[in-house]
């Protein structure tokens, strides 16, 4: 083992001893630089717990949203709900589609928020086709920026591995799923032929909290507003409103 040498040393006494004023003036330092200490400490330590309170409470809210039979996954509800949509069976979904299914190809037909999406994306990786459809322009603009922005964000965390920068062909279109066949068309001949097929198809049917609690589309039961009931406000110029005038 190599040696190690250790220096001799000896403290000597100061050649002048300090004087006896100065001690109470460096105790007085030492005590306001101590409570500056105990101040930025229980700073730190209030704002942690307001974040614990906060997270607490917004975990508690997304578990009365929810409608899941499953297990209810604080961080996974986190990751992927939005503040104006809380995807209600996310557990059910995933469970539908988990491995051993592979999922190279997808395609949500009720798009909204992107939460379903993306937690697809998330879970498997292998895909390499997705297709986003909905009706609400509103909603797919949500959607289709924060898939954008998951996309990105993967890219750049995917570093050398090269199963985690699968290429990912992402589409997204405002349209009614009732025209599905139309769209895969445009994406590749041989899906809509039936050449090739896909892996797996999302349908969540029915209105979402995006639709009910906003006035301006007469979906909502909880603000007044024009009576319209149009999901894309461009469809069209027939409104709720006017089959009913038409009725009476």
């Amino acid at each position: 083992m190599a040696a190690r040498r250790l220096l001799a040393f000896q403290l000597r006494p100061p050649a002048h001893p300090l004087a006896a004023v100065a001690a109470p003036h460096r105790r007085k330092h030492d005590a306001v630089a101590c409570r500056a200490a105990a101040g930025k400490g229980k700073d730190r330590a209030r704002a942690k717990d307001g974040k614990r309170q906060q997270r607490r409470a917004l975990d508690e809210h997304l578990k009365r949203r929810t409608r899941s039979g499953a297990a209810f996954d604080a961080d996974l509800y986190r990751r992927h709900s939005h503040s104006q949509h809380v995807p209600v069976m996310l557990g059910e979904v995933l469970a539908a589609f988990r491995h051993p299914l592979l999922l190279r190809s997808f395609i949500d037909c009720t798009l909204g928020a992107a939460g379903h999406s993306l937690a697809m994306m998330e879970a498997h990786p292998e895909m390499k086709l997705y297709i986003g459809m909905d009706v609400d322009p509103s909603a797919l603009e949500i959607g289709r920026s924060r898939i954008e922005a998951f996309l990105a964000s993967r890219a750049t965390n995917g570093g050398d591995d090269e199963d985690a920068l699968q290429t990912l062909r992402a589409y997204t279109y405002a349209k009614n799923f009732k025209y599905i066949k139309h769209v895969l068309g445009s994406v590749d001949e041989n899906i809509a032929v039936g050449t090739s097929g896909v892996d797996g198809i999302l349908i969540d049917l029915g209105m979402s909290s995006m639709q009910v609690n906003r006035s301006d589309g007469g979906f909502s039961v909880l603000q007044d507003g024009p009576l319209d009931m149009r999901m894309d406000p461009k469809t069209g110029n027939f409104e709720s409103r006017r089959y009913l005038e038409f009725l009476a």
